[in-house]
């Protein structure tokens, strides 16, 4: 679901620093930074994701990290004794690279700064880049098939574990991924409920099981 390639400058890191940084981008990592971004990313404080969704995005998440030989930034070529410059490209599906985007920037820049002897630098200067990309629908497979937004959502739905019930304190459950939150993005109404939605994607894929089973 999520493709994460760090570029780095060869020879600025060792292997098990490399293997470090790598491991400070994965998805779960990633979300460990939610609360210290939240100016970026809006969101409830309450928010938490769902164990077993967690799990499954986790098993289809990659990082994997390049030591770039030639660099150039303008007309200067990177030395590897100066402090170095990362390029990070994510790819994430393409309805979602809007909602994700923010929060994939904030986060990949925080977690980076924290493996960095200075890291208000990565605040200060232009060392750390991060493109977002959207694979286009139809664009991803997993299991020898394609698998688009709905079949991706399916999956995530059905990888949900020990969801808990909405509680009187206003705390909503998403019915597609199970994510908990007082604040949910956005809300269905269908039959006097209020459904909440931690993204259109969860939105869109549950109103269209609602219209399929009313079709039927």
């Amino acid at each position: 679901m999520m493709f994460l390639e760090l570029f780095v400058p060869r020879g600025a890191f060792g292997a098990e620093q490399l293997r470090e940084l790598a491991g400070r981008l994965t998805m779960r990592q990633l979300l460990t930074h939610v609360d210290a971004i939240r100016d970026v990313v809006g969101g409830s404080e309450d928010a938490s994701a769902n164990a077993g969704v967690l799990d499954f995005i986790d098993s289809i998440s990659h990082v994997v990290v390049y030591e770039t030989g030639t660099w150039i930034v303008g007309e200067h070529a990177l030395d590897p004794a100066e402090p170095p410059r990362y390029v990070a490209r994510v790819h994430v599906p393409g309805p979602w690279r809007k909602s994700m985007a923010p929060f994939l920037i904030a986060s990949i820049t925080r977690a980076i700064s924290q493996a960095s002897p200075e890291p208000g630098r990565c605040y200060r200067e232009p060392c750390v880049e991060v493109h977002v990309i959207g694979v286009p629908e139809g664009g991803y497979g997993v299991f020898g098939r394609v698998v688009g937004e709905s079949a991706l959502l399916e999956m995530i739905s059905e990888a949900k574990t020990g969801t808990p019930a909405a509680d009187d304190a206003g705390v909503r459950i998403d019915p597609v991924c199970g994510m908990a939150a007082s604040d949910m993005v956005t809300t269905l109404e269908h039959e006097g409920t209020t459904y909440g939605f931690c993204s259109p994607g969860c939105r869109r894929h549950f109103a269209d099981k609602l219209a399929r089973v009313a079709s039927r």
